[in-house]
């Protein structure tokens, strides 16, 4: 063997191989370690969706990095509304008052870390102006050490499925509560698009909150702007823009329908 890999053609053999598998190598880590895509697969060639609220793209600005330094002061928990979650540690409802608002319209989410992931969500919540506060809170009834927290307005309404009124109707009324809520959300998700910017993609029915008037859908509220389905948008995009998405990640996910957004000249419908 010795004398096999000594002769020189077999040693440029053995070099030219040795080339061969050392790019392929570097090939394969560059893959490994290339940095995660910033528009979600299904949505590939949407120019108008720049980042997720997790990049440097959406974090541009030093303050941004800063959003957890405060440590909050004057926070007492009230009612725990969720156990702990895949992203968060669990939220809370506030007792009492902070600053100027009842307790029982606020609530506290707490994250696991600081990371972009977090920033990003803290800083989404502001920019559709619905962020109160972030920070570290020190409480022993939720951990030993200082947790990162974000404190927000309290959305009005409940999932439409566990209302009174959708439980006590008959299939064709259901059908049609879905529609409204269906319609609502992709007004609500195309708004917000539009006027700040934000996309809102994580639109199953849990992240809908409904305002019923009698068995009609008068308003619709959505909640949870984190990661992994939001986005920052141009300034430039349309509410046209946003109902013709077509992806494998359902733009309106409600009550788990898979459904499409189209426009009309008159608003925004959402079919099931």
């Amino acid at each position: 063997m010795l004398l096999l890999i000594s002769s020189p053609g077999n040693l440029r053999y053995m070099r030219g191989l040795r080339d061969i598998v050392f790019v392929l190598a570097s090939s394969l880590l560059l893959i490994a370690h290339a940095a995660p895509l910033v528009v979600p697969r299904g949505l590939l060639g949407t120019t108008w969706i720049e980042a997720s609220i997790s990049s440097d793209v959406f974090l541009n600005d030093p303050k941004d990095k800063e959003l957890f330094s405060t440590t909050l002061t004057g926070v007492k928990l009230g009612q725990r509304l969720t156990p702990r979650g895949k992203y968060n540690a669990g939220l809370y409802l506030l007792s009492g008052t902070y600053k100027g608002h009842p307790g029982s319209s606020l609530v506290l989410k707490i994250m696991k870390s600081t990371d972009n992931a977090a920033l990003g969500e803290a800083k989404a919540l502001r920019e559709i102006g619905d962020l109160v506060a972030s920070g570290m809170l020190s409480d022993k009834l939720v951990s030993r050490q200082p947790v990162p927290v974000i404190i927000m307005l309290k959305k009005p309404g409940d999932v439409l499925s566990t209302t009174k009124a959708y439980k006590e109707a008959n299939v064709a009324i259901k059908e049609q509560m879905r529609t409204q809520t269906n319609k609502l959300k992709c007004e609500k998700v195309a708004s917000l698009a539009v006027t700040k910017h934000i996309l809102h993609l994580d639109n199953h029915e849990g992240n809908g909150l409904v305002t019923l008037s009698g068995n009609t859908v008068a308003s619709l509220e959505l909640i949870d702007f984190g990661v992994p389905d939001t986005y920052l948008v141009r300034k430039s995009v349309k509410e046209a823009d946003v109902a013709e998405i077509e992806s494998p990640i359902s733009l309106m996910n409600v009550l788990s329908h898979a459904e499409s957004c189209n426009a009309t000249e008159e608003t925004m419908q959402c079919k099931i």
